[in-house]
This record gives C-alpha cells, sequence and structure tokens, in this order.
C-alpha cells in the first residue's frame, strides 16, 4: 500500500509538471468563437458548432482552403512566445473533413520556428504533424507529433493547414482541442502507448 501511494503522489506530480509547464494556445478548443487565430492568404476560419466531443456548449473552429493553385496547403496560425530552444514539444489537435465536399484533401499541424520574439527575425525551420492522407469523411481524427525547437527558438508559429488537391473550388475541415506543450517527462503518454512504463507490486 506504501508503493501505491508514493507511485500517486509521484504520478500525480509529474502529471501536474508536464502541462504546467506548455505554452499556452489561445482559444484552443473554440468554445465559442474563433478569436486568436489569424488565416494565412487564401483561407478563412469561423466558428462552428461542431464539438469533437460532442459538448453543447463548445465548437470548433471551421478552416477553408480557397487556394487557386493545385497541391496547395494553406490555413490559419497562431503565435506563441516562451519557446526553449532545444526542447521537445507535442502538437496535436482533433480534425475532422466534412463529407459531400466535390474537392479532396486533408489536414495537418505545421510549426515554424523563429529566433525573435513574436514571431519576429528569421525563420529557423519548421516541423509537422503527418496529418490523415485519406481521411473518412465527418469523422473526428486526432493527430500529433513530437517536434523539436531550434537552439535559437524564442517563438514559434502554429498554424492548422487544409491542404486540397484541385486548383478549382474550395475544402473545409474542422480542428477543435488544439495543443501545443513542451514535454518535460517522457514518456508522459505523449507518445501513444505504454511502453516507458512497468507495473509495481503494492
Amino acid at each position: 500500500m506504501w508503493v501505491f501511494r508514493v507511485s500517486a503522489m509521484f504520478l500525480t506530480a509529474v502529471f501536474v509538471t508536464h502541462f504546467a509547464s506548455g505554452q499556452v494556445v489561445s482559444n484552443p478548443e473554440f468554445d465559442v468563437d474563433v478569436t486568436g487565430w489569424n488565416p494565412f492568404p487564401q483561407a478563412s476560419i469561423v466558428w462552428s458548432p461542431l464539438d469533437a466531443l460532442g459538448s453543447p456548449s463548445s465548437g470548433s473552429g471551421l478552416v477553408t482552403n480557397m487556394s487557386t493553385t493545385a497541391m496547395d496547403a494553406t490555413g490559419v496560425r497562431q503565435c506563441l512566445d516562451g519557446i526553449s530552444g532545444l526542447a521537445e514539444y507535442l502538437i496535436s489537435a482533433n480534425a475532422l473533413v466534412p463529407g459531400g465536399q466535390s474537392e479532396t484533401g486533408y489536414t495537418y499541424l505545421l510549426v515554424q520556428w523563429y529566433d525573435g520574439i513574436s514571431c519576429s527575425g528569421t525563420q529557423l525551420g519548421f516541423g509537422f504533424s503527418p496529418g490523415v492522407s485519406n481521411p473518412t469523411a465527418d469523422v473526428w481524427y486526432r493527430d500529433w507529433e513530437t517536434v523539436e525547437a531550434p537552439a535559437a527558438a524564442q517563438s514559434a508559429r502554429l498554424a492548422l493547414m487544409v491542404y486540397k488537391h484541385q486548383d478549382t473550388g474550395m475544402l473545409d475541415a474542422h480542428f477543435d482541442n488544439v495543443e501545443f506543450t513542451e514535454i518535460i517527462f517522457v514518456d508522459g503518454f505523449e507518445l501513444g502507448d505504454t511502453l516507458a512504463w512497468s507495473s509495481v507490486s503494492p
């Protein structure tokens, strides 16, 4: 019983440390609007009552790709300061591509690193999630990836991207529950498995 109590206290402390250390994404759950998210060229975002968890008191951001270039991606973004150089970050979000659209494509997450605050200065590189190349229509997916900040990074631009195959028309996609979190403890189940954990007897 003593081992269980110590383990529980330790896991609780780790859980708090892991999530408290992360960057704060503005309006990650789109509860009532899309404040904090700004569109790239040839993209737009509006609020939708469709929620990834089915909550009647929340919603999602409906992002539209209106590009006239084939095989092109665009979306919405926001800038995050306080980046720690060489730190590992978890990026994740729920995404859904509505059915009944004439255009096809998929979603993914993009991170662009900068050596100045507020996404200024030189862009140092980027990272992205794998996305779902052929998403099933009207199904919510959890897309995620771990990315490492360059040594000189001070800020990051997090983007919710919609990739469209065609050079005409528009493609819509919903995003919800966006996360950008510095990984302090590995594995805090960031990687979707329990391989780093072993059981103990009380």
